[in-house]
């Protein structure tokens, strides 16, 4: 296509394409995407982890920011800012791209050029085109009106005469509003995850709680930190022995911990013999050797009881009471 063909557009910038306008370039923002997909694959991570206290602090901070975000109306604050500095009117300027130059003329006769080279990417909404240059400077185009050519002639031309264009391809704002959208609906998906497994551990550890106190077991239940992780924890006593009840939050590492105290309470000669049942949600070791030691996993939870020998029914009665 000639390099100096013509194209000329009017955009008046109402609130509504405004509003476009600001949507269409933060979503397309590299920084902005890059984000959005560490943020969830660390949500995800912290529920695989079981942190899911950090992720409801997570949920309700940005909860907070997206409300004053929406009470405060950003994009109309800055709508009204760029209204005033227009004597009140919304902004009306033409655009016009020819021979290597586009040329930008507001409503007052005020004109600012640019040079083709400077347009770096183009972003499409619906109603617009955003010619990105570098700095986050953005110029707009109104679709509805554009004369010269048709929408695709137009691209064309830009894909032909802009050498500094990152990529010969126009990117659809539509779709990364969709993508934030379904990040947002995922967020809050695994915000309300997070609650309801809080809320199960938090009640299954208690039960627990409570049938120990029923039997008139001393129960003492706090929070332990060991390798960055917070973890639930119970101690169980009797006169001559002592249950501890753990609450790892994830099977994996109860599993990991059940096998590394099995190991240091038998000098990693663990048995056949002292494994009394395995299977997928529950493993039980039976350790009678210089001690009495009785390991469970039940889930996510590791019960580590420690008695003495001459006392083996004082533990087995304590394990009774999360085996029924």
């Amino acid at each position: 296509m000639e390099k100096n063909k013509e194209f000329s557009s009017v955009c008046t910038l109402d609130y509504k394409k405004y509003k476009e306008f600001a949507l269409g370039a933060v979503s397309t923002r590299k920084m902005n995407i890059l984000f959005m997909f560490v943020s969830l694959l660390l949500l995800i991570l912290y529920m695989i982890m079981g942190s899911y206290g950090l992720v409801i602090i997570i949920g309700i901070i940005c909860g907070i920011f997206l409300i004053i975000y929406k009470v405060a109306g950003i994009n109309k604050i800055q709508y009204k800012r760029t209204k005033n500095l227009n004597n009140g009117e919304d902004l009306r300027q033409t655009f016009k791209v020819s021979c290597g130059n586009i040329v930008l003329t507001s409503q007052k006769g005020d004109t600012s050029s640019y040079k083709l080279s400077q347009i770096i990417s183009i972003i499409e909404t619906e109603n617009l085109f955003i010619l990105k240059l570098k700095y986050n400077v953005g110029i707009i185009v109104d679709k509805n009106n554009l004369t010269g050519g048709s929408k695709e002639e137009f691209i064309n031309y830009l894909f032909e005469n802009c050498e500094n264009l990152k990529s010969k391809k126009v990117i659809n704002s539509k779709k990364w509003v969709i993508i934030r959208r379904v990040f947002l609906g995922i967020c809050l998906l695994i915000f309300l995850l997070a609650i309801i497994f809080s809320f199960m551990n938090s009640n299954r550890m208690d039960k627990y709680e409570k049938s120990f106190e029923d039997k008139g077991y001393n129960v003492d239940v706090n929070e332990s930190v060991n390798d960055g992780y917070t973890f639930k924890t119970m101690t169980v006593m009797s006169n001559n022995s002592v249950l501890y009840v753990y609450d790892f939050k994830t099977d994996k590492m109860a599993e990991h911990n059940l096998e590394y105290w099995a190991k240091s309470e038998t000098d990693d000669n663990v048995k056949d013999e002292y494994i009394k049942e395995d299977s997928k949600d529950y493993k039980k070791y039976i350790i009678d050797d210089k001690g009495y030691v009785i390991l469970i996993r039940k889930d996510n939870f590791v019960f580590y009881g420690i008695g003495n020998s001459h006392y083996k029914d004082e533990l087995n009665d304590m394990i009774e009471v999360i085996d029924n």
